[in-house]
């Protein structure tokens, strides 16, 4: 796919006009990361607005006591960065790579010139903000009302429905790859081996099935 169907299929630049996103397009710059590698910091201002191509990336808010919190995990199509829309504003999280990913960054200039010019990106923009905004109080609050098992089938289902694909013949949805259990502990604000017993009686449950790095959620469990 070039970059510029690829500009046009994805939020916030589904209703952009050609001659618009052929002016993006010629911004890109694409780039593979390491896995663990940082590309936005928490509080500083973003160089740009990024799309994953491919790969993962975690976004990460310091909690206290040394540890961190998964908010969000991202997958290809999904954007990251877009505070860099809005002067002076650094970034709410951290964007931390799972895996080796491919990246692609309009640079924060090109994007601001982009948004005078063609409002319907930034109704766009500032709905997806939004979205991400109700995706980090709905984390808060289930740290704060649910327990781990609630907390972590809430977490697969938000990421089966994002990064997955419903299988009828599987009688569920898949999820590949699945994140790691250190990782799915971050998103759910416990502990490795606390989410591996819990999978664990989920599965047994018939809830949830897994092989190597891909698992099938049951529709009870996605409907629950």
């Amino acid at each position: 796919m070039s970059i510029n169907d690829m500009l046009a299929c994805i939020e916030p630049f589904t209703a952009a006009r050609n001659e618009e996103i052929e002016v993006l397009a010629r911004s890109v710059v694409r780039s593979r990361k390491s896995g663990q590698a940082v590309v936005i910091r928490e509080g500083q201002v973003p160089d740009g607005i990024y799309v994953v191509l491919r790969g993962r990336v975690n976004l990460v808010r310091a909690a206290d006591g040394g540890r961190d919190l998964i908010i969000a995990s991202l997958g290809p199509g999904d954007v990251f960065g877009e505070a860099c829309a809005v002067e002076g504003v650094g970034a709410s999280t951290t964007a931390i790579t799972a895996v080796a990913t491919d990246v692609a960054r309009i640079p924060a200039d090109v994007l601001t010139a982009h948004l005078r010019r063609d409002p319907n990106t930034t109704i766009r923009l500032m709905r997806l903000m939004g979205e991400k905004l109700r995706e980090v109080e709905s984390v808060a609050s289930g740290l704060a009302l649910c327990d781990v098992e609630e907390r972590l089938r809430r977490t697969l289902v938000r990421l089966a429905k994002r990064q997955g694909r419903h299988s009828p013949a599987d009688d569920g949805w898949i999820l590949a790859p699945v994140p790691t259990q250190s990782e799915l502990a971050r998103m759910v604000g416990s502990c490795r081996e606390t989410v591996s017993r819990t999978l664990s009686a989920m599965a047994r449950s018939g809830l949830l099935s897994s092989s190597g790095r891909r698992m099938i959620l049951g529709e009870t469990l996605m409907a629950g």
